[in-house]
Formats: C-alpha cells, structure tokens, sequence
C-alpha cells in the first residue's frame, strides 16, 4: 500500500496537460508532482492510501484515468473529493471511505479490502467501513462506467429520442 497525504488536488494527480496522452503515459506521470519515487510506488502497488480532500479542485475524469493506468485498484482514506470519487468508479476502481485506516497505517502496510464483510485486514488491526452499493460494485466488476454500460446495453438509449 502507497500512503498518500491531505488534500492532494486532481491537478497533483495528474497535470491538466497531461489528460489527453495515452494511457501508458498518463501513467509515467501520475502524481509525478510530489516526486519519481511517489510515481514509482503507485505504481508498483494496486492500493492507495490517500487523506482527506484527495481528488478535490478538478472536475476532470483524466486523474481518475491515470490512477487506473498506473495499475491503481483500490482507494482507502478520505473523505475524498466528490467528483473525484465518482470518476474514480466510472474508471474500475474501488474507493473505500475508511478515515480511520489512513489515521493508522503507514507507508508500505499491508492491507486487505474483504469488501463481503465491510471490513479492512491490516497486519495489527482491523477496521470497518460502509457497505459499497451493488450498483457500484457491478460498475466496479465491469471495469468502470464503460464496461458496465457495454454489459447493459438496454440501459443505452436507441434511436434518438
């Protein structure tokens, strides 16, 4: 797990001129802001720990694109921007409104999501969080809003109207 701090913007996840490279890229520069060795670990570990308002200031799905390219899987932490956390479903990945974990764990922990029991494992502790709708969790199991939307095809609308 990659800690993270307070209040990282959506333009410190990824700089607005970078939103409209490649996937690949866009991953070669998440939170590059804060340093290569911030990149380096996002991308090496599929779970992020991030404090209060991470994602705010930016309505922008690319931060959210670019956490997913860099291999991002889950977010635990927060309370997270809220644009942010919907764009950050939209693109596959889970965010887990868990305050207390980012509290208590530090860089490198070890963390398990049993998303069935609402729950969070960590090596010492435990710790509890809300249940995840369904709807988001089949958003999540297609692998975003695209997938899922791909999945339902009747939920599309056809021909207008």
């Amino acid at each position: 797990m990659t800690r993270l701090g307070d209040s990282i913007s959506g333009d410190t996840i990824l700089p607005s001129r970078h939103s409209f490279l490649p996937g690949p890229e866009m991953a070669e520069q998440v939170l590059s802001e804060l340093g290569a060795e911030v990149n380096r670990r996002v991308r090496q570990r599929p779970i992020l720990c991030a404090g209060p308002a991470f994602g705010y200031g930016t309505g922008r799905e690319s931060p959210a694109r670019a956490l997913a390219a860099a291999g991002v899987k889950a977010l635990i932490g927060g309370p997270f921007a809220r644009m942010f956390y919907r764009n950050a479903i939209n693109n596959g990945i889970l965010v887990v409104e868990a305050p207390d974990v980012y509290a208590d764990v530090e860089e490198g922990s070890y963390l398990r999501i049993l998303l069935a029991d609402g729950r969070i494992e960590g090596l010492a502790r435990n710790w509890r969080f809300a249940p995840i709708p369904d709807f988001v969790l089949d958003v999540l199991r297609a692998g975003g809003l695209i997938g899922y939307a791909r999945q339902r095809p009747e939920l599309l609308r056809q021909g207008g109207s």
